[in-house]
């Protein structure tokens, strides 16, 4: 008799793990609202840039440990904790608050960061959303340091452990890495979030979105499966050894693994182009560093917006020939800004549903023109390729092409350098897209496929609703069909295609991705030296004959398996 119970989630980190269940819970803070005599608003003032200077260094303490445990590429995950604390809508609005109310620190930062949590929330881009965990890790961290509290010392347990709750900060993670931590579940977040990529960056299996987590105890037995998306409680003694079996097989699969800096080659000799996606142009050096031959996606839009608004002409350009000189020579693939600047007119609208990408810099082409200025003039800095990002009609491309030729007859007047041949790419992340890419191909240099998009499109599924998130899945064979598609109406035009999305970032779904025919991928920098040894350790040929196997499959399920199975065998 066994009281085994499976629960569903979903992939956070691959990999998975045996453990007792170790719930976490943050401190609960309460702000009180205090007024301060006038005489102690600038103490008030010291003890706040107090608690935001000590913070920093141990932020920066904690990203140089994470650079000696997992490399370069890993420590950028740190980066966005420091710009939040260099973020003037953040701490100058505080101080602000503290002077002009003349109150305390604590309630300061709980009303300046209740209002960015509101804008968080509006955001319809879903990477942006997740970013919202990243504030609410400083502000816990900043009333710890506030309280002249240092946050709490973690003894070495005496077990394996499994951490789980609701929400897990990315640095309590890191924090908590070296103490027998060996996976992660929480009942919230998305492959997207921090504590995802963080978990991946250290090779710690995590499942995400676990509705009945709150049923678990500590002390649990539980088994976190993250090439599954599932957890096991109270697994069975039949279970814990098939668990051991594999274990043993994948360790000596990983010993048998090639570093990041090996070529990206298959064991039967195929050449397979890996890329890394960036957010901030901070990432270029350290995806250069670790070995990475194309910035094979860089979302401007991370810091197009980075101060609150607009930056000018001169400065984008400065930023963006920055990005091409640290590049080295690496091709860049700059995506035009893929967010709306005025997200209160969306209030009842699905924003993944409304004015974004293309569709937005159409209509506010004054935005559009200025970063397409800046993007030309960058571009005697190094090689650069621009990419539109949500097409979904051949009128909408022509569209901006004819504002790319005003843009480059502009410059031309003005007398101002820039490359003319500058490619110009679309991206496919629409069912409409990828429906007609063929049609645009004359229109165009080349391709690059969102999967994050497409596949919610495709599903009907919102990946930030935690009632459907499950649903979410790259397996179904409409998405093998879609891709498989999208590669044969393509094939003919010549034209390259590269894979972007989270499904090259994860080792099964992005196998599948090569046995379609894709041998173009770009992955975060977390998962760059991961799939680096998937593809080593592959044939292509068996790929192949794997995908037309899946094409035939009719559910998810059984496509996961086999997949799985092929990718992970012992």
């Amino acid at each position: 008799m066994t009281n085994e119970r499976v629960i569903h989630g979903v992939v956070g980190s691959v990999g998975f793990a045996v453990g007792r269940a170790v719930r976490t819970f943050d401190p609960l803070f309460v702000s009180f609202n205090l007024k301060l005599r006038p005489d102690r608003v600038r103490k008030e003032i010291d003890r706040f840039r107090q608690s935001v200077e000590k913070s920093r260094e141990q932020l920066k303490r904690m990203q140089a440990e994470l650079r000696r445990a997992s490399g370069r590429e890993s420590s950028f995950l740190i980066d966005a904790h420091l710009l939040v604390l260099e973020d003037r809508l953040f701490v100058d609005r505080i101080i602000e608050k503290i002077e002009t109310d003349s109150i305390n620190s604590e309630w300061a930062i709980q009303q300046v960061s209740d209002d960015l949590f509101q804008a968080y929330d509006r955001l319809d881009d879903e990477y942006l959303r997740e970013r919202r965990g990243d504030l609410e890790d400083i502000v816990r961290r900043l009333r710890h340091n506030l309280g002249s509290t240092p946050l709490p010392p973690f003894k070495k347990l005496p077990y394996d452990a499994i951490l789980i709750g609701k929400i897990i900060p990315p640095s309590t993670l890191f924090e908590l890495r070296a103490q027998r931590v060996v996976g992660l579940a929480t009942e919230t977040g998305s492959p997207l979030s921090h504590t995802a990529i963080m978990a991946r960056s250290l090779e710690i299996p995590a499942v995400m979105g676990v509705a009945a987590l709150p049923e678990v105890s500590s002390g649990d037995l539980l088994i976190v499966d993250g090439d599954r998306g599932v957890v096991i409680c109270s697994p069975s003694e039949e279970t814990q050894a098939e668990y051991k079996s594999r274990d043993r097989g994948r360790r000596i699969k990983k010993r048998a693994g090639a570093s990041a800096s090996a070529p990206s080659v298959t064991e039967d000799g195929a050449s397979v182009s890996l890329g890394a996606n960036i957010n901030f142009s901070e990432e270029v050096r350290s995806a250069i560093a670790c070995g990475c031959e194309s910035i094979g996606l860089y979302r401007t839009e991370f810091d197009f917006f980075r101060e609150g608004r607009q930056p000018d002409e001169e400065s984008l350009v400065a930023d963006y020939s920055l990005v091409l000189k640290t590049a080295k020579g690496a091709p860049v693939t700059f995506r035009t800004i893929d967010v709306g600047i005025d997200q209160k007119g969306w209030d009842g609208v699905n924003p993944n549903l409304g004015v974004r990408g293309l569709r937005f810099c159409l209509e506010n082409a004054h935005v559009f023109k200025k970063q397409l200025r800046s993007l030309y003039r960058a571009s005697v800095n190094g090689r650069m390729r621009i990419l539109l990002p949500f097409v979904s009609t051949v009128d909408d491309l022509d569209a901006a092409c004819e504002i790319i030729m005003d843009v480059r007859r502009e410059l031309d007047l003005k007398r101002q350098r820039y490359d003319p041949r500058v490619p110009v790419g679309v991206m496919i992340e629409t069912p409409a897209a990828a429906q007609t890419c063929d049609l645009m191909a004359s229109r165009v240099d080349f391709f690059c496929l969102g999967t994050n998009d497409l596949i919610q499109y495709y599903l009907v599924i919102d990946r930030s609703d935690q009632s459907v998130v499950h649903l979410y899945n790259p397996f179904h064979p409409a998405i093998l069909r879609c891709l498989h598609q999208v590669y044969a109406l393509l094939g003919p035009t010549g034209k390259s295609v590269t894979v972007c999305g989270e499904m090259a970032a994860d080792p099964p779904s992005a196998a599948v991705l090569l046995g379609l025919g894709f041998t173009s991928l770009s992955v975060n920098l977390g998962a760059y030296a991961r799939i680096k040894r998937m593809i080593r350790s592959v044939s292509m040929k068996q790929l192949r004959e794997l995908a037309g196997e899946i094409l035939k499959m009719q559910k998810p399920k059984e496509v996961e398996d086999k997949v799985r199975a092929t990718v992970y065998r012992s």
